[in-house]
């Protein structure tokens, strides 16, 4: 499910950061690969009240109930297509996961020096790259939950 970009070498170095980059709404975000942990289609997600800042759903993977981030309302977009894609993420306090569009997120590989901090406060990020006129906000998994980005 997974497609790469560009030519992108296949070993880390500390001059690199290694990226999945996924829509929601069809904007782009990125988030770095180890904190991926797979991506599977979609399943119906089972709402639930809290006071956790856009967790309001949780999702049954196997035998683990999962919390769902809203990414979506957070950027205040709508997920697009009809076979959304299920993105688990490894926060600090437990894997959560988010519903992303059905495009297929693709692999890329990114020269430190590219990174620069992100211009936006719509999301929590370690920093941003552009691609094309669009900003990526490479996304801070550790601080979803956490309040305004």
């Amino acid at each position: 499910m997974l497609r790469t970009s560009g030519n992108s070498p296949h070993h880390e170095t500390h001059d690199s950061w290694h990226l999945l980059v996924f829509s929601v709404g069809g904007r782009r975000v990125a988030v770095k690969t180890l904190e991926v942990g797979d991506i599977s289609h979609w399943d119906e997600s089972i709402p639930v009240s809290g006071q956790t800042p856009f967790v309001t759903a949780v999702v049954r993977r196997n035998q683990a109930v999962l919390p769902v981030f809203d990414l979506s309302a957070m950027l205040q977009r709508v997920v697009q297509g009809s076979s959304l894609l299920c993105l688990r993420v490894k926060h600090p306090d437990g894997d959560m996961v988010i519903c992303i569009d059905e495009v297929i997120p693709v692999l890329q590989t990114l020269d430190h020096a590219m990174i620069r901090p992100y211009q936006g406060t719509d999301v929590p990020a370690e920093g941003s790259y552009v691609q094309g006129q669009d900003e990526v906000p490479i996304l801070s998994v550790s601080k979803l939950g956490m309040g305004p980005g």
